[in-house]
């Protein structure tokens, strides 16, 4: 589990500001209530009345506050974009004051918020039928022994049906005291923040490691502690002290498709796409927060950004970030098509860069948009309620025309994106949100439709709006980890959507495959759930796996098969074959043939009479049968070939992994 590792990676956001002032202030919330919840667990509900639709207003959002046991010192809690809030951590016998107010972060200028709401309060106390005790300790510094003051304190009720987060926190003599109800706990220390500066940004970061009861740095390996009525168990910290990571430099190139260099292009490393969903997982904010978001043109808006910049007149760059972690890269430049390193399609797939010293050689090589003639398709993302959703934008061609290029985008900080330069045929559309959601899939009307086969085809023959995508939010509430592997013929799968389902379908939890095919799902419930692995291109697999309410890991491996076009019940081929293609001469699309009698990697290339190497029409894994493709006569980029004779040539590899087919055709396309 990373709910430890990942509550560091979140006090190193940035917490710079954005631009110049937006000259409106946003209008205070009103009418807040609070009260508390009659059922387990305890909790306190929020409701307020929020400001209406500002124009020209991005990233809208409240910040609620809060006070124990005095109206007075009040202290950050959680931002919401919606006007109502359950705030969970909290513990019988205290008093709970409350105030909201509006922010308001147009790109490109200040954040402004608004003046305070009414305050609100409410008294938490024990159930009726409840029998309370008392946990109380210490924390210190494990080397000086000195009190670590203000150090927040959190009790995880693990064997409880429903999980119980409440929190208590230090005093300045490093003191804290909660009362319980009566049964078995997990704690956990997390380290007061401090504000310094790294890089030219503000920011926040902890002095010392958290850590749970007792000496445990993970919950697998924590100390249960048992809460009985009217006893009083103690249990002291002594937290070790946190080295933070060096700044180390991060270089490359950015090149034309011919090696001229290119002055000017923007270069963005980020966060992760898995290390993004761990930290939504976990609670942390990824969406929206400062200096973590840049807007990229004819691209997007970026979340979880560690460093931007520009080449020089060389084409050369040169980023400074932490060390000890992971980033994914990508270049972009206006006339160009946008990539990823290494020469990667979309960030799902992008090649992961693990940095623990100075980097170099992380090159890129641009391809010029000269189309013939290339279209948009745009749309929103949000969820049931109209709430917009930052997401990545995919568009995958259907297998069928698999030789068009993929194309990736991102949606502005209101959830509307435009995906350029799409070429004319047929596609599915993803949405991958930043933030707490599930992806999914195109489908009109539809919310939460995350596997591909489900998606509705998008056609595209010219401009194309309205591709809205519903997404839902995923509720992990479990303190649990599942992890493991997914492989086709044996080799790692790179990209694969995990998804986990509760009994009623619900989103319980998400996560996707890195380059050795492992995933990994957290703060996964107690009970039965439904995890399925999906990737464009293969058929799906789906596994029951249940949850034992005091299991803190779980795995679960997958073998996917790819997708084939065999009819139903039909056989499978009896031997390898590339059959000629048709129409032959063709203007302006083809389709190419071939079967497999087993499952196989497949490789097919079109070359120039040259023998220059112009398309990749298959590259991987494939099964048992007859399949077909479209080829539009088009590079890998779209851009429109030349009238000639072209060969198209497939090679195939066995099980086994050794060469079992190679054959060659010719094909002459005419204008």
């Amino acid at each position: 589990m990373k709910r430890v590792g990942y509550g560091i990676v979140l006090a190193l956001l940035a917490l710079g500001t954005m631009g110049a002032a937006y000259a409106q202030m946003p209008s205070s919330p009103m009418d807040l209530k609070a009260m508390e919840a009659p059922q387990l667990p305890l909790r306190v509900e929020l409701r307020w009345t929020g400001m209406g639709p500002t124009p020209l207003v991005l990233n809208g959002a409240y910040r609620i506050y809060r006070s124990v046991d005095d109206s007075l010192s009040f202290e950050f809690l959680s931002m919401t974009m919606m006007t109502d809030y359950v705030d969970l951590q909290v513990v019988a016998g205290h008093t709970y004051f409350y105030y909201v107010t509006s922010v308001i972060a147009p790109i490109d200028s200040t954040p402004r918020e608004s003046w305070r709401s009414n305050i609100a309060w409410v008294t938490v106390v024990p159930p009726a039928a409840e029998v309370t005790g008392t946990i109380t300790g210490t924390v210190t510094d494990s080397v000086t022994g000195k009190p670590i003051p203000f150090a927040a304190v959190t009790f995880y009720r693990p064997a409880s049906p429903v999980l119980w987060l409440p929190r208590t926190a230090a005093d300045s003599a490093g003191h804290y005291t909660a009362v319980l109800d009566t049964g078995t706990y997990l704690i956990l220390c997390d380290p007061p923040m401090l504000l310094g500066r790294l890089i030219m940004t503000p920011v926040a970061f902890p002095l010392f490691r958290p850590k749970w009861y007792k000496d445990a740095y993970d919950p697998a390996h924590a100390t249960p502690v048992k809460v009985t009525d009217g006893g009083t168990f103690t249990a002291d910290f002594a937290l070790a002290r946190f080295v933070l990571p060096s700044l180390v430099h991060v270089r490359g190139t950015v090149r034309d498709s011919a090696g001229a260099p290119l002055r000017g292009a923007t270069v963005v490393l980020s966060r992760t796409v898995q290390e993004m969903h761990l930290m939504s997982a976990m609670g942390d904010p990824v969406v929206g927060v400062p200096g973590e978001a840049a807007v990229v043109d004819g691209i997007g808006c970026l979340e979880g950004v560690a460093w931007r910049g520009v080449t020089d007149s060389a084409g050369a760059f040169d980023a400074s970030v932490l060390s000890q972690r992971s980033y994914i890269a990508m270049a972009a430049d206006k006339g160009y098509f946008p990539q990823y390193y290494d020469h990667k399609r979309t960030p799902l797939e992008a090649t992961i860069i693990s940095v623990t010293g100075d980097v170099s050689g992380i090159d890129f090589n641009l391809n010029p948009v000269r189309p013939p003639q290339m279209y948009t398709i745009s749309g929103i993302v949000d969820d049931s309620a109209g709430v917009r959703v930052p997401s990545r934008i995919i568009v995958f061609p259907l297998r069928a025309m698999r030789a068009l290029p993929v194309r990736f985008a991102f949606t502005d900080s209101l959830g509307a994106y435009a995906v350029d330069h799409v070429t004319a045929g047929k596609y599915i559309v993803l949405a991958v949100p930043f933030g707490d959601y599930a992806p999914a899939f195109y489908k009109a009307g539809a919310f939460g439709v995350m596997r591909w086969k489900d998606a509705d085809t998008v056609t595209v023959a010219a401009n194309v709006s309205g591709i809205n995508i519903g997404v839902v939010r995923i509720h992990g509430s479990g303190v649990a980890t599942l992890a493991g592997t997914i492989t086709s013929l044996g080799q790692p799968l790179e990209g694969v959507n995990v998804f986990a389902q509760d009994a009623t379908g619900a989103a319980v939890g998400y996560g996707m495959t890195d380059a050795a095919g492992a995933y990994e799902i957290d703060a996964l419930p107690a009970g039965t759930v439904t995890v399925t692995a999906d990737l464009e291109g293969y058929d799906g697999a789906e596994q029951s796996v249940g949850v034992a309410p005091s299991q803190f890991s779980v795995s679960q491996n997958f073998a996917l098969n790819t997708a084939t076009s065999v009819t139903a019940g039909a056989p499978a081929p009896s031997s390898y074959a590339l059959l000629q293609n048709y129409p032959n001469p063709f203007n302006p699309s083809t389709k190419i043939s071939f079967s497999l009698p087993g499952a196989s990697v497949v490789t097919l290339r079109v070359f120039n009479l040259l023998g220059q190497q112009v398309a990749t029409l298959v590259n991987g894994p494939m099964g048992a049968g007859l399949h077909e493709l479209t080829w539009n006569g088009q590079d890998g980029e779209g851009r429109g070939l030349a009238s000639g004779l072209y060969f198209y040539r497939i090679h195939v590899e066995g099980p086994d992994g050794r060469a079992a087919y190679d054959a060659v055709r010719k094909m002459l396309l005419l204008k």
